[in-house]
């Protein structure tokens, strides 16, 4: 299933995008949402969504993940995503984590710090409940605004 849904980015990408850097920078970005639906969810409710949005002119592309996690998950994730999301230097912050989580087996936590550290993206998030919502976002600069998509 994975695979599937991160050949629908790519395509995405490929076709609303018209660098393929900044395509492959939401492409790493949504790989690492969708292996954390796999590994943290604890319903069968999981979702990820990608959208540009914006005007004439600016777009900001935007990767929403849901899903269900238990209350220990959630607890953990807001408190990681909240020193990530303050985080004045995310490079340096995500070398640290790197450093906290070498000698850890088992899980890293570390695509999250990557997709704002090497990926440049804006990560956000919404908890609700048991409904953890992940944001990564971050503007593009050339996008296929002129063409008109079908199929």
């Amino acid at each position: 299933m994975a695979s599937a849904v991160l050949r629908l980015v790519s395509s995405f990408c490929g076709m609303v995008l018209d660098d393929e850097s900044e395509s492959s920078r939401f492409y790493m970005a949504a790989h690492e949402l969708v292996e954390n639906l796999i590994k943290y969810s604890s319903g069968p409710e999981v979702s990820i969504e990608l959208a540009l949005e914006g005007g004439e002119g600016a777009r900001v592309l935007v990767i929403r993940a849901r899903n269900e996690a238990s209350p220990e998950r959630l607890r953990e994730v807001e408190r990681r995503l909240s020193a990530l999301r303050s985080a004045s230097d995310p490079v340096k912050h995500y070398d640290e984590l790197i450093c906290e989580t070498a000698m850890v087996e088992g899980v890293s936590g570390l695509g999250l710090a990557r997709v704002r550290a090497e990926g440049g993206l804006d990560v956000d998030y919404t908890i609700e409940g048991s409904r953890l919502t992940i944001i990564a976002q971050a503007p593009v600069a050339g996008w296929r605004g002129d063409e008109r998509f079908t199929g």
